[in-house]
């Protein structure tokens, strides 16, 4: 952190400078008092985000993000990875605000997301910081309405993070107008030789209205215009990808329901060889109490039997689709740092052309002294094991996930956690396929 605060920082940085001409009791306590005035400075800048130490062992055939599922194997998998993030925020005066979000990944005795061979092993050296966000948001005077333009967050948060969930570079805008609040954007996903006719363009727009205290619904419009000759949206083709959806939520009192269905119809760009179409459905029942809650959360996405292919969710630019219901192998680890993030339901069956049903039953709940306790299950099958664009498979069920978390926080900043869950595996992945499993000790401090 430079210095920031005048002759503070000054005399403050020359004392750290002459720490060896004094190391007294009164010294140390000088030094602690200028800390302490330059935390209350005056400075726009704050700092805030997470380290993350994770210890976990998993089953090998728990393949991570991106790469096949592995053949079954009584053999684990077990490491200690870290995670610090940390996002410095300027608000330089009421409409202006400057924002970096970065982090750095260091598995131990790896390289990680580091340049440089050393970086994560002995000696440490290596440049690993990674950017996720860097961004500027402008109010505009005396309105609600905003507007942030540079490498930001964005997704399909309704809609359990399929289609897009991930960090990207280009413009937003949020803000009120009667009872709707309007969001939306435009991003460039891949620029190529700034030449439209081989770029991809994500553009996004909701309304989401509030006709009453207890009830609240959205409309969804959005595009990814792939117009580059290597696709990012799972085809080998350019295509444009529309998607149209609607939400709903209605509480009453201790209960909450809520539910959400997304439609995709994609259209080649060169010819009909990929045009297609597919929807999603999600429905929600929620209980709430003091300190707890618990969820029972339904999904179902049709196989895809179309001769070419097209009529599904393919594998797209998310990361994070199944996130809500504590669930680590058939759903998303949201803790994951750099081991497997789960979601095999979605990678195995969904975007594989088989479909996808599942019901979960997942709840947190807060114990007494600062301890909680987070769990979930739930059960997966494909929606049809012979659909025509893909192999008969071997069966229907993808399996049971069963997953708990237990935790304790400490003086309001860091947790100490044990998590666990075992999937046991369905015909759909042999006739004896080899059970999984995941279990992660971890520490996380927020700041």
């Amino acid at each position: 952190m430079g210095c920031r605060a005048g002759r503070q920082c000054i005399t403050l940085c020359g004392r750290l400078e002459d720490r060896n001409q004094s190391t007294d009791g009164s010294e140390i306590n000088q030094l602690t008092a200028e800390v302490e005035k330059l935390k209350q400075s005056d400075s726009p800048f704050s700092v805030g985000g997470y380290y993350r130490l994770q210890a976990t062992s998993e089953t090998q055939n728990l393949a991570a993000r991106g790469e096949e599922f592995g053949a079954p194997s009584d053999s684990s998998n077990a490491f200690v990875d870290q995670r610090l993030r940390a996002k410095i925020t300027g608000d330089l005066n009421d409409n202006v605000s400057l924002v970096w979000f970065g982090e750095f990944d260091s598995p131990w005795g790896e390289t990680g997301s580091c340049q440089g061979d050393n970086c994560g092993k002995l000696s440490a050296d290596g440049v690993g910081v990674e950017t996720k966000n860097a961004y500027a948001e402008l109010k505009v005077p005396n309105s609600d309405w905003k507007v942030r333009a540079g490498i930001q967050g964005y997704g399909f948060g309704k809609y359990e993070s399929f289609v897009t969930n991930d960090d990207m570079n280009g413009i937003s805008f949020a803000g009120n107008v009667g009872m709707a609040t309007l969001s939306g954007g435009w991003f460039k996903w891949e620029e190529n030789d700034r030449d439209s006719a081989d770029d991809v363009d994500f553009y996004m727009l909701n309304a989401e209205l509030h006709p009453s205290e207890v009830f609240h619904y959205g409309l969804t419009g959005a595009q990814i215009s792939n117009k580059s000759q290597v696709a990012l949206n799972g085809t080998a083709a350019r295509t444009d990808d529309n998607y149209v959806g609607v939400y709903a939520d209605f509480t009453a009192q201790s209960l909450a329901y809520s539910g959400s269905v997304l439609y995709k119809k994609s259209s080649g760009v060169d010819s009909s060889a990929t045009d297609g179409d597919t929807y999603m459905l999600n429905l929600y029942a929620k209980k709430h109490w003091d300190g707890g809650n618990i969820k029972v959360h339904g999904i179902y996405i049709p196989a895809d039997d179309s001769s070419n292919g097209a009529d599904r969710f393919a594998a797209n630019q998310s990361g994070w689709e199944l996130n809500s219901d504590n669930l680590q192998i058939f759903g998303t680890d949201v803790y994951y740092n750099n081991g497997a993030q789960g979601a095999r339901s979605v990678k195995d069956a969904a975007y594989q052309g088989y479909g996808l049903m599942g019901l979960m039953v997942s709840g947190d709940q807060e114990l007494s002294n600062d301890y909680y306790l987070k769990y979930g299950t739930g059960y997966f099958r494909a929606a049809d094991d012979a659909p025509d664009s893909a192999p008969q498979a071997n069966g229907s069920s993808l399996g049971t996930e069963v997953a708990a978390q237990v935790g304790k926080k400490f003086a309001g900043l860091y947790d100490i956690s044990l998590r666990g869950s075992y999937g046991f595996m369905g015909d759909f992945y042999g006739d004896d396929p080899e059970d999984t499993y995941k279990v992660v000790a971890m520490v996380n401090i927020s700041y």
